[in-house]
């Protein structure tokens, strides 16, 4: 088999032009293709993170509600006092835990007088939520909320809402909502940050406001939830399944993929996109090398000819043209993967922003993520398709006449 590869890779370099043409197109379909590959997974390891990380957690520990979910009044299936600081202690025993931030959400209705606005709240113990979520939490003006007494009584507001309101920093609002028995309470508190998080419908309803505030507006000791975050994302369905059987059957747990519905569907949308890519650029690279293949075929007659006159078999000869297809797939997949890893450290290098997408108004970095596996697959897989395309393309040897191909011209 040496002995044909060797012939092959003096037969490829002997038609270097072909080769070079061949070599090319099967370069740019790897190019295409690896640069593809690593879009689709910085967008998905993109929106992964930032679900996760904006504030969601990988993992929810809240109170089992009904079967049909219906609630008479806000928190009337929250976490109690006691088992919280049950789950609490169970979760700071375990590895792989690294934060853990309460929350209580609740609704109302927000006013600075002249103006009155709905708002989706929640109540959050600003020390835990800042080593947790902080670095993703963008405030746009003023500072964050303080732990401390004298930030009892602040709010952080989405950046549409203070629009709305026309209300900065330091100026005071105030809220209204329903407690846990139904009476209505309202509360003075004031702006100490705006936040935003690019998402202006958002931006018009977000709010937060110290846990500890929220319980006494609400007139409670209760919790909505527990929000966990790991230490690995890539053992968080591991680690949500051990914390699970810890916790018992008194309380649920939910991970991020129950609670991010969006993210499977993109994953999905994606996975669909690149099989059809894929296809594409497969199809290209099967077509090149069999009409490339048909066209030495017909230029290599005597050649032929004389290996079957010989005594070659025509496997054999099919054989050559084989190798020839693998090698010129190979040069190919191989200088494409190394132009789109050279590509990917460029782009990355570059910090291109891309336009918003819909329904936000910040634009996105463009980043690629370049996965070793999955690319030296696509790499692989290009040359065995080469070396399938000229395998059946030469199947026109045996077809041809070996003295009819000796006597032509």
């Amino acid at each position: 088999m040496m002995q044909w590869l060797v012939l092959a890779h003096r037969n490829v370099l002997r038609n270097g032009r072909r080769s070079l043409l061949l070599g090319g197109t099967i370069a740019i379909g790897t190019l295409a293709l690896l640069l593809f590959a690593a879009y689709i997974a910085a967008s998905l390891d993109g929106l992964r993170e930032s679900t996760i990380r904006g504030g969601l957690g990988h993992a929810q520990i809240s109170a089992v509600p009904p079967a049909d979910g219906y609630a008479e009044q806000q928190l009337q299936h929250g976490l109690d006092a006691a088992e919280r600081t049950r789950i609490e202690a169970l979760l700071a025993q375990m590895d792989g835990v690294r934060r853990i931030a309460p929350r209580l959400q609740f609704s109302g209705l927000v006013s600075n007088g002249p103006r009155t606005l709905n708002f989706e709240a929640q109540g959050v113990d600003p020390l835990r939520e800042r080593q947790a979520y902080g670095a993703f939490q963008v405030l746009a003006q003023g500072e964050p909320l303080r732990a401390s007494e004298e930030g009892r009584y602040q709010v952080l507001i989405g950046k549409e809402m203070a629009r709305r309101l026309g209300v900065r920093p330091g100026q005071s609002l105030t809220l209204m909502t329903t407690t846990v028995q139904g009476s209505v309470n309202a509360m003075d508190v004031d702006v100490a940050g705006i936040v935003a998080t690019g998402v202006p419908e958002r931006d018009l309803y977000t709010l937060q406001v110290p846990i500890e505030t929220a319980q006494e507006l609400l007139r409670t000791k209760k919790i909505s939830h527990l929000s966990v975050l790991y230490q690995d994302t890539a053992s968080a369905d591991a680690q949500s399944a051990a914390i699970a059987r810890a916790i018992g059957g008194q309380v649920r747990l939910q991970r991020w993929q129950e609670l991010a519905p969006l993210y499977p569907q993109v994953m999905a949308l994606f996975r669909n996109q690149f099989i059809v890519f894929g296809a594409i650029i497969g199809l290209i690279v099967f077509l090149g090398v069999a009409a490339m293949t048909l066209a030495t075929i017909y230029e290599r007659g005597k050649e032929i000819g004389t290996l079957r006159a010989i005594g070659i078999p025509q496997a054999m000869v099919r054989r050559l043209f084989m190798f020839e297809g693998l090698l010129q797939g190979a040069f190919g997949a191989l200088a494409g993967g190394m132009a789109a890893w050279l590509v990917t450290l460029a782009i990355n290098a570059a910090g291109i922003e891309l336009a918003p997408p819909p329904g936000r108004n910040v634009g996105v970095p463009l980043h690629l993520l370049w996965l070793y596996q999955p690319s030296l697959a696509i790499v692989a897989i290009l040359p065995l398709l080469a070396m399938a395309a000229a395998w059946l393309t030469s199947r026109r040897i045996g077809r041809m006449p070996v003295k009819a191909i000796l006597t032509s011209n």
